[in-house]
């Protein structure tokens, strides 16, 4: 059970029964702009969010941006000053708030010489200002993208981090060496000394011979939301949910219509009051126009497989 963390009113506005709308798409700058799911502070006062200058992330790759809950909405988004530049995936915050997990193609030193060209790595940043964002090289996490897998699909990108109150890293990746197909998800479990251990690939029911991928987990540790593509049948990628009893995951549950289409959904979400889905997807926005990654909301009361999170 997730426990909803705002007493106010709801975190999102009023919506109509078994529709899926954008989130904030004026708040947010959404029109026009591929725009990826938020990672939200605890109590919602705060969100992270990735931004593309146009309409897709090829053409403009997308950075970090900052907003704070306002009345009934959201502050004008800022740019992240210490990520400027270079592109930025699924930002999500710790279980205590004090820190930001997101993954980072930036040019590091260990680069050189490798023939790296895109690399994504995970890191921490400490909000309180302290520190720079620092990468989560420890326990076989984050694994350099270059020489002959330089530009082999996902390969030895890292992304879409959750940590639990127990400490476990949850992630997504792709190495030839470990896992069970193209995308996977692994889990660096807690030393319990603030560290992790070694990166491992989950097992089935959660990693398959087909594509898994974007997970979030939890603070708890006992909720998974995960995109699949190729199994289930999943084609370009549908939300499912898995639950965790007795330190097993369950079989996978469809997020059912209200959420899943014929385009791609993925990077979902649960919002800081307990009451809707936040995820991303690549349907159009309007009948007849060209899909567009834009953010996207439904009451959890519409999702059938969610409704043990409102017990």
């Amino acid at each position: 059970m997730l426990k909803p963390l705002l007493a106010a009113a709801a975190f999102l506005p009023a919506l109509a029964h078994g529709q899926a709308e954008r989130f904030y798409p004026d708040d947010l700058g959404q029109n026009g702009r591929a725009t990826l799911s938020p990672g939200f502070s605890p109590d919602g006062s705060e969100m992270f969010f990735t931004q593309s200058d146009c309409r897709t992330v090829v053409r403009c790759p997308q950075q970090l941006f900052r907003t704070q809950r306002r009345g009934s909405g959201w502050s004008r988004p800022e740019l992240v000053a210490v990520t400027a530049g270079d592109r930025v995936d699924w930002p999500l915050y710790t279980p205590d708030g004090g820190s930001l997990l997101f993954s980072w193609r930036r040019q590091r030193p260990r680069h050189e010489g490798r023939g790296v060209v895109d690399d994504f790595d995970l890191y921490r940043w400490r909000l309180d200002g302290t520190e720079e964002p620092e990468p989560l090289d420890q326990a076989d996490i984050n694994r350099v993208r270059g020489g002959k897998i330089a530009r082999l699909r996902y390969v030895h990108n890292e992304s879409s981090a959750s940590l639990t109150e127990e400490g476990d890293l949850y992630f997504f990746t792709e190495r030839l060496d470990e896992g069970s197909g193209e995308r996977d998800v692994f889990v660096a479990r807690s030393d319990g000394q603030g560290g992790f251990l070694e990166a491992e690939p989950l097992p089935a029911p959660i990693n398959t011979s087909a594509r898994e991928d974007n997970p979030w987990v939890s603070a708890d540790g006992n909720t998974m939301l995960l995109s699949i593509d190729g199994r289930l049948g999943a084609r370009r990628g549908d939300l499912f949910v898995f639950r965790r009893k007795n330190g097993k995951w369950t079989e996978p549950q469809s997020l059912g219509p209200a959420v899943n289409t014929a385009y791609a959904e993925f990077a979902g979400r649960i919002t800081p009051d307990g009451k809707s889905l936040v995820f991303t997807s690549s349907r159009p926005v309007e009948e007849g126009e060209e899909p567009i990654l834009q953010v996207w909301q439904v009451p959890l009361a519409d999702i059938p497989a969610l409704a043990f999170l409102a017990d």
